[in-house]
């Protein structure tokens, strides 16, 4: 998990153009409780498709068996403005954009954000003998932006997206502490499936403070999101503001999954 104590605001975002697209990694991730996952695959060149699946240049569900992944479950490409993502898989896929609530994809889909988990399904229940099968986008030259990670149909491809205007400031180091504690193991990268808030007097016992302090902390990152816009009555746990305050830059996106392991075959 990243550290967040030198998280600062991002007053404007820009969309890189076409010579600023640096290597786009596409890992598959693959495991369940008994095997840990490797993160495999290759950066990938612009505008060349990469099938993945049983029976795909980048295999799922062939180290880590699993029949309910199709032949051919996903299709990556990467492109100027960030990632085409077609998802014949039978079941489906879940996009865990990096900071934000999971979602289900449509079977065609665009996608900009620089950290993208695509949890790819089967219709075996999620219990202690179930696999996980991922596919990790990466991409450090994509930006987060206020529009959220998915590129409707019709929305502009410019290279140029500007989010201006007087900002609240930065967290502080003691109100980044705190959403990391709570928050940490849903803003993990990886991704992790079943992580949830900590409860207040569990973050307050790691960070060794007391209970209402951690909540006077977070209440002022909760009044922060409101000065943004923020307009949902939600509890301390609940991450809906901090996926807002990710998307108004005030979080930083992790740094890539360490421990690659690069298939010669896909380069």
């Amino acid at each position: 998990m990243a550290d967040g104590s030198t998280d600062s605001v991002q007053a404007a975002v820009e969309l890189p153009g076409p010579e600023a697209v640096t290597q786009r990694w596409v890992l598959a991730y693959e495991g369940s409780q008994q095997i840990r996952p490797v993160p495999t695959g290759a950066p990938q060149p612009i505008g060349k498709p990469l099938v993945i699946g049983r029976q795909g240049r980048l295999a799922l569900g062939v180290e880590v068996r699993n029949k309910g992944i199709s032949r051919e479950a996903l299709v990556i490409t990467a492109t100027e403005i960030g990632w085409d993502v077609g998802v014949p898989n039978a079941n489906g896929a879940v996009l865990h954009a990096w900071g934000q609530s999971p979602e289900r994809l449509a079977k065609r889909q665009t996608i900009r954000w620089p950290r993208v988990a695509i949890r790819v399904l089967d219709p075996v229940r999620a219990d202690r003998t179930a696999t996980e099968h991922w596919i990790l986008l990466e991409a450090d030259d994509l930006p987060i932006t206020r529009a959220g990670p998915q590129v409707s149909r019709g929305t502009s491809t410019s290279t140029s997206r500007t989010v201006t205007g007087e900002l609240p400031g930065e967290l502080s180091a003691a109100q980044s502490e705190a959403v990391w504690t709570v928050f940490g193991g849903m803003l993990s990268w990886p991704p992790l499936l079943a992580a949830e808030p900590l409860v207040l007097k569990q973050a307050a016992s790691r960070i060794g403070i007391s209970p209402q302090a951690v909540r006077d902390r977070l209440d002022d990152v909760l009044g922060r999101a409101q000065r943004l816009g923020f307009s949902h009555n939600v509890g301390l746990t609940n991450p809906e503001y901090i996926y807002f305050l990710v998307k108004a830059g005030y979080l930083r996106p992790p740094a890539p999954v360490p421990g690659r392991v690069i298939l010669p075959w896909l380069q």
